[in-house]
């Protein structure tokens, strides 16, 4: 059973000063009260904690353990109290943030150091990765919002823990280099032509490219010819510059190459498939200020 906090607190003031007097003006409560409280505590843990010498008190061995254990606690707690009154003031403390690969090292480190010009005491970690991976630890409350890329496929997914805010809108492009297009497609833009050529996806289960034909030609083609897998944009754009085969990326990471003509974008005269960047933060979560203020960007 614990006992009595403020007796506990009594205790380690008395024990810092070894004094009554000096712990009660330190309390501002009389001196009465302070030797009856340090009373109650020994009768309650039947333990003498100090010896009473005139206008002394000596702390025996009982007193130094219970002191050991006190002491970290009200050090911490204290400097915790500090830090809540001192948020007051202004944000600080850690944002613990997760975000896909790319918009992470991209968007998001850009927004973090325009971000601590203005709240120099706010401190970052980020954890970069697939939203399979960060939904998890956003549930388990190791993350305090996340960023996640959700198209057409992905976001129908149910997540209901979670409230889901669109913050960003990109174009996605089929492309390959201008090489790879004149040998094997030479114009012919057709379902077949396209199906019949090498590919680049982000993972397994070609989810990028079955949509990207879902949405251009109403239908899915399984089963293409995926001659790399990698979960990264930049290793997907530097295949398809070096002639490697079709990829899909953001039409603004290529937008230099295909005014220059090395590379070349798929166009069937729909609009482009969209990638949305969502933020993603559990439901009823009361946001610190240090979130807040973050957050304002979107």
């Amino acid at each position: 059973m614990l006992t009595d906090f403020n007796r506990l607190k009594v205790f380690y003031t008395i024990y810092r000063h070894k004094s009554a007097a000096a712990a009660a003006r330190e309390m501002y409560i009389s001196q009465s009260a302070v030797s009856q409280s340090l009373g109650k505590l020994e009768r309650e843990l039947k333990t003498q904690l100090f010896v009473r010498l005139h206008k002394k008190l000596v702390p025996t061995s009982a007193a130094g353990r219970l002191y050991e254990i006190i002491e970290p606690f009200v050090r911490n707690l204290e400097g915790g109290l500090a830090w809540l009154e001192a948020e007051k003031s202004g944000p600080r403390g850690v944002l613990r943030i997760g975000a896909p690969v790319e918009f992470g090292s991209r968007n998001l480190v850009e927004l973090v150091a325009a971000f601590r010009k203005k709240h120099p005491a706010v401190f970052f970690e980020v954890a970069l990765g697939h939203p399979d991976m960060l939904l998890p630890r956003l549930a388990a409350g190791e993350l305090d919002f996340i960023f996640a890329d959700i198209f057409p496929g992905r976001g129908a997914r149910n997540l209901p823990p979670f409230t889901v805010s669109p913050v960003l809108k990109e174009k996605l492009v089929l492309a390959c280099s201008a090489g790879y297009y004149s040998a094997r497609l030479g114009g012919k833009l057709t379902p077949a032509a396209l199906a019949g050529c090498e590919f680049l996806d982000y993972s397994q289960g070609q989810t990028a490219l079955l949509n990207w034909f879902r949405h251009h030609y109403d239908k899915s083609f399984p089963g293409l010819k995926a001659v790399l897998t990698v979960e990264s944009v930049q290793a997907i754009l530097n295949a398809i510059k070096g002639g490697l085969g079709l990829g899909i990326v953001p039409e603004y990471l290529v937008e230099a190459e295909l005014k220059a003509g090395s590379v070349k974008a798929v166009r069937t005269g729909r609009p482009e498939l969209l990638n949305r960047i969502s933020l993603v933060r559990l439901k009823g979560k009361a946001a610190a200020p240090a979130e807040k203020a973050f957050l304002e960007n979107f």
